[in-house]
Formats: C-alpha cells, sequence, structure tokens
C-alpha cells in the first residue's frame, strides 16, 4: 500500500473511533463500571439508576445500558490509560462469557 493510501485508513479510522465514542454517551471508565455490575449480578435498572445519580444530566437510557450490559460496547485504546483498557478488553470477554451460561441455564 502506499503512502497515501495508508494515510488515509489512518484518517478514516480516527474520525470513525470519535464518531462512535461521541455516540456513546458514556465515557470508557463507565463503560468498565457497568461490565463490573453486570458481572456482580445486578439488574440493568440498578446500573441504569447508579449512572443517573454519577452523572445526572446524561443521555443515558435504559436500552443502552441494556445494550452495553451484554458486552456489546467498543472502547478504544486510545481513551483509557493501557492497564484500565486491558481491564476493559478482559471484562468484556467475561461478560460475554456470563451472557452465554446465563442463555445456556435459561433453556
Amino acid at each position: 500500500m502506499n503512502q497515501e493510501a495508508t494515510a488515509h485508513l489512518v484518517t478514516k479510522a480516527k474520525r470513525r473511533e470519535k464518531k462512535r465514542t461521541e455516540k456513546r454517551d458514556i465515557s470508557g471508565e463507565d463503560v468498565i463500571f457497568l461490565f463490573e455490575k453486570v458481572l456482580e449480578g445486578w439488574k440493568t435498572i440498578q446500573i441504569y439508576n447508579a449512572l443517573l445519580r454519577a452523572h445526572p444530566g446524561e443521555n443515558i437510557s435504559k436500552t443502552m445500558v441494556e445494550k452495553y450490559a451484554s458486552g456489546n460496547c467498543k472502547v478504544y485504546e486510545s481513551e483509557l490509560e493501557k492497564e484500565r483498557y486491558e481491564t476493559y478488553l478482559l471484562l468484556r470477554e467475561k461478560v460475554y462469557q456470563y451472557r452465554k451460561d446465563v442463555l445456556l441455564n435459561k433453556i
């Protein structure tokens, strides 16, 4: 790949990251908090209420919390310190596994 194409891909990735981060409405630290509470067995409404108390006036919805509680939330490495990002990756995998186990036990 030539230099121009590489530069274009880097710029495109940065734009996408910025757009998705702004669209998410909660910070990377809040996503880690959410994942921790899911693994502790909190119900999504409890997590939602805790986030509302922590961030009054923010655009946080119950639907968003339910979606993110499934592990379906991308946090970028540039948002967090290296150790926190590694924690996020570990928690995300645990949440996926936890949700999978919960679904299997319901069947």
